[in-house]
């Protein structure tokens, strides 16, 4: 059901609200560039720092936009079970496409309790759902085991991978067949993704390069692995540069520089640093997206 570019979407702020024109914005370039589809209100969204207003306006206006022209989905994870179930079913009668549901963080819950968190999930709200699995950021790794059990769910649709062992892939695929769509967590490693037997990916990167997401994606469904590798060595050092610091303030200040859009955060989000900053203008010139200003660079 999921396959192909998705972009984990940016919340663009001016002046510590929500700037809906630079989102619609966004959101038009990204259909523009034929990616699959939209995730919102994620680790790249921000969305821990988003009142639950906030989410809700981001979600209304990007379901309008998307509608009848690429998926959204809708991240609706939180560590209460009861409190997942809430925002999931918001997405629902919003019009979300599916919704991503990352792993419980901080309480560390064991493999059972994953289970019976994402089965309750599942039963109670008719809506794909896909895992995110994210170690690094929640505490927690589910396993392959658990993830077998869970295939047996029929709401849930799709696994995001953000674990460091890509073979788990070829295993689900192995044993799962299509049965759940296999979708990369990080950019860095999504060639690796694909080859291992992945569906896709929900991607930072592709915010501002979404263009060549694409390309890379085509080449790959279609075999063409000369025009593959050349595309992904063009673009693997700026995945790589934006991964520096903690996401997304990377990839808001690369989108600050391409289309101007401010790349103001909100707190505990500090300004990059100098380094950071030239490491993602370099690239960018590379890609020929952006070229600096005769005058001093602005810090």
């Amino acid at each position: 059901m999921f396959h192909g570019i998705y972009t984990a979407i940016i919340t663009p702020f001016r002046n510590g609200e929500v700037d809906e024109k630079s989102l619609e914005e966004l959101v038009e370039l990204q259909i523009a560039a034929g990616v699959q589809g939209i995730v919102t209100c994620g680790t790249t969204g921000e969305a821990l720092l988003l009142s639950w207003e906030e989410q809700k306006q981001i979600l209304e206006m990007c379901v309008s936009l998307c509608k009848d022209r690429c998926q959204l989905i809708a991240s609706t994870g939180h560590p209460s079970t009861t409190e997942t179930i809430t925002l999931t079913r918001q997405a629902k009668d919003l019009g979300a496409d599916g919704a991503l549901v990352i792993t419980p963080w901080y309480v560390k819950p064991s493999q059972e309790s994953l289970y019976e968190h994402y089965k309750k999930i599942s039963e109670t709200v008719d809506l794909p759902i896909i895992i995110y699995n994210n170690p690094t950021r929640t505490g927690v790794d589910m396993s392959f085991d658990t993830l077998m059990r869970l295939a047996s769910c029929k709401n849930i649709q799709g696994y995001k991978d953000s674990a460091s062992c890509v073979q788990r892939i070829s295993q689900l695929k192995q044993y799962l067949g299509s049965r759940l769509s296999l979708l990369a967590g990080n950019d860095d490693p999504f060639a690796a993704h694909l080859g291992m037997g992945g569906d896709g990916g929900i991607l930072v990167a592709s915010n501002v390069i979404p263009e060549l997401c694409v390309e890379l994606m085509k080449a790959w469904t279609e075999g063409d692995l000369p025009l593959f590798r050349a595309t992904w060595e063009k673009i693997f050092p700026l995945l790589s540069v934006l991964a520096l610091e903690s996401n997304p303030a990377p990839i808001k200040y690369a989108m600050h520089l391409v289309h101007g859009i401010s790349d103001e955060s909100r707190l505990p989000f500090s300004p990059l640093k100098t380094s950071t900053k030239e490491a993602i203008e370099i690239a960018l010139n590379t890609l020929g997206l952006w070229k600096p200003l005769a005058s001093v660079r602005e810090r």
